[in-house]
């Protein structure tokens, strides 16, 4: 193999040799490392402000410096302090740990000073874990992991999210009790679709949209395509591939009941057929939805494209983000779909619609914290599962290695 010349080039040998292996996705409790991560929105964190999150397990502390956001480990190489229990910042570029004076840079998390050890050899060479941070489209991206240099960004966002024309409106972010692959497990796959047939969103719309989808084929894959080249890596479920369900006959012990959406396909016209839609899932928790409704009802125009992230907290919660876009050309169209998203849709999809989502994923915890359940015996998949499973399939095969517990080694 001959050597890199170029420094695109030269980034990527890097990448290469620095590579971890892929972990198996029933492992990843924690979610997976060397990703990009959503952690907040931008303006969450103001200038000289500091702010902490966890993060795939990991304790982080991030501040604003001449507008641009540094992150580092929330505890201090000394004794293990939390910085954020007591922040003290003597200057701007700089965090001290109010426990024993140890102070660090914010830029690359370096022990700069000690207050009662001004001599020490540990200056200079101890250094926080700092992590890089990404701001785009008002939101700010982290990196956990150890590849250095990271990969682009742009490979760990769902598609579209960077293209120019497109602004996107960060409004929504909340913490879930429940694992973050439970919420992935069922982001897109239309047979959930069954929690959301009597949501006021749909009846706002008057939104005909079916509670399940059937295979047209004995695959568990087959209306599934994969995206495995170049960029991000995930899954589309393209709903006119499937068969829609639009009434099901429900008959035990002599009843009969019949279960239907609340408008017809046939006779009502809502803001989206739901066949014009395709829904990706890509590494490592990013889910697009396009075209999505957000128009008047009954006009036919779907303009706005729905973002979403299950970022994972710990074993048991996740950070539930939510994100519209809409292309634009102007910057009062920005501003139009600013102020649409924020006053109308920020309450209507949320409450009529992704609360639901919530819901069912923080109701199936309890299930998945059994040992032995979750991707085991006692989950019991069947042939309208090719979602899951596909999904699972290509998350084991192209994420870039297992989040441990911070101290584990990886």
């Amino acid at each position: 193999m001959s050597a890199p010349t170029s420094i695109s080039e030269v980034a990527g040998a890097a990448h290469e040799s620095v590579h971890p292996e892929p972990a198996r996705y029933e492992d990843a409790i924690l979610g997976f490392r060397n990703h990009w991560y959503p952690a907040m929105f931008s303006s969450d964190v103001r200038e000289t402000e500091i702010k902490t999150l966890k993060l795939l397990g990991e304790d982080i502390l991030l501040k604003r410096v001449d507008g641009r956001v540094y992150a580092v480990r929330d505890e201090c190489l000394h004794r293990g302090f939390q910085f954020s229990a007591k922040p003290e910042c003597f200057t701007k570029n700089t965090i001290t740990c109010w426990f024993h004076g140890f102070t660090y840079s914010l830029k690359d998390g370096a022990l700069v000073g000690i207050p009662s050890d001004p001599e020490s050899k540990l200056i200079g060479k101890l250094k926080l874990h700092s992590y890089p941070v990404e701001e785009a489209k008002g939101m700010l991206f982290i990196f956990v992991g150890d590849m250095t240099p990271p990969p682009p960004l742009q490979d760990d966002l769902p598609f579209g999210l960077l293209d120019q024309d497109l602004h996107l409106v960060p409004w929504h972010q909340e913490e879930v009790n429940s694992n973050w692959r439970i919420a992935a497990d069922s982001a897109s796959e239309l047979n959930h679709t069954f929690i959301h047939k009597r949501d006021f969103l749909l009846d706002y719309w008057r939104q005909p949209l079916p509670f399940a989808e059937r295979p047209r084929s004995d695959s568990r894959h087959d209306e599934f395509v994969l995206h495995e080249g170049p960029g991000p890596k995930g899954i589309s479920d393209v709903f006119n591939d499937a068969i829609p369900v639009f009434e099901f006959k429900i008959e035990c012990d002599g009843e009969v009941g019949i279960v239907r959406p609340t408008y017809d396909p046939a006779t009502e016209a809502g803001s989206t057929n739901f066949q014009e839609t395709t829904a990706t899932l890509t590494l490592p928790c990013g889910l697009r939805i396009g075209p999505w409704g957000g128009a008047d009802p009954g006009s036919g125009a779907s303009t706005y494209i729905h973002y979403e992230w299950y970022v994972p907290i710990d074993e048991t919660h996740h950070r539930y983000i939510i994100a519209w876009g809409k292309k634009v050309s102007s910057e009062a169209e920005a501003l139009a779909a600013e102020h649409d998203v924020r006053t109308r849709w920020s309450y209507l999809e949320y409450d009529g619609f992704n609360a639901s989502d919530v819901l069912a994923n923080e109701s199936s915890q309890r299930a998945y914290s059994e040992e032995g359940y979750a991707f085991g015996e006692k989950e019991n998949l069947s042939r309208i599962d090719g979602y899951v499973l596909s999904w699972r399939r290509i998350a084991s095969k192209y994420n870039r290695g297992l989040q441990v517990p911070y101290g584990r080694k990886k």
